[in-house]
């Protein structure tokens, strides 16, 4: 029986228990900096991206305030402009930390999801101010959108876009033609879901093995796919590793 590792939520390694294979699916950097941060856990991870971040080269229009709903936002952004005067809205922890790290120092945190950000920033920004919000080209734009009709000036530029490998790497490979032993699947974003789910439908349909998702939106497209989903308490990554130590060590 695989024992849970001592002191998890702070992350300490853990001595003389047999390791849980853990499979990460999100795309680099985070990957690694989650890999890292389980490994020092005492996890075997293995990291198989499931798409990648392609840059846009967008023109960035005049603003007043941005609003940044992932960390690689924050990063794209700060490729294409010098500004770092504006006040910035993230959708969580990582992100804010993203934009801090840029350069940022107005950095206001909605600490939920995308329906939070929005009630964030109708609640702040006064609705003269110009907001941009860059991000995934797959976005849409609907934050923006909805802001706009709420009576703010906002728009949405496209400042990279997630895509996605072309085959499983080879331990999903594996695992999907049940030649492989992974305890979970960590599943960071709806996009890497969607993903996953359509390898999961080219391979036959073999149920995966237990998955840990960052949202609800991010399980969605899994649920007929797993036996077990558990579902992180918060968007963030303290709350996903939390929840796959419940779903790994029950």
């Amino acid at each position: 029986m695989i024992e849970p590792p001592r002191n998890l939520q702070g992350l300490s390694p853990v001595p003389h228990s047999p390791l849980p294979r853990i499979l990460v699916t999100r795309s680099e950097p985070g990957a690694s900096e989650t890999a890292q941060r389980l490994r020092a856990a005492g996890f075997d991870v293995i990291v198989e991206p499931l798409f990648a971040i392609v840059p846009v080269d967008a023109a960035i229009p005049e603003f007043d305030a941005l609003a940044f709903t992932s960390a690689n936002g924050a990063r794209q952004f700060a490729r294409l402009s010098r500004r770092r005067d504006a006040r910035v809205f993230c959708v969580g922890a990582r992100t804010a930390q993203a934009a801090r790290d840029a350069g940022f120092t107005e950095v206001v945190s909605a600490d939920g999801d995308v329906e939070a950000l929005i009630d964030l920033i109708a609640r702040k920004l006064p609705h003269e101010m110009r907001l941009l919000h860059v991000g995934n080209a797959e976005s849409r734009g609907d934050l923006a959108e909805r802001l706009s009709a709420a009576g703010h000036v906002a728009w949405f530029v496209p400042v990279f876009h997630a895509a996605p490998v072309q085959s499983p790497g080879p331990n999903l490979a594996a695992l999907l033609a049940g030649e492989a032993q992974i305890n979970a699947v960590m599943v960071h974003s709806p996009r890497a879901a969607t993903i996953l789910a359509g390898f999961v439908d080219s391979a036959g349909g073999r149920a995966l093995p237990p998955i840990v998702a960052i949202s609800e939106a991010a399980a969605a497209p899994l649920a007929d796919h797993a036996a077990r989903i558990e579902i992180a308490a918060t968007p963030d990554e303290t709350a996903l590793v939390s929840a796959l130590a419940r779903l790994v060590f029950g």
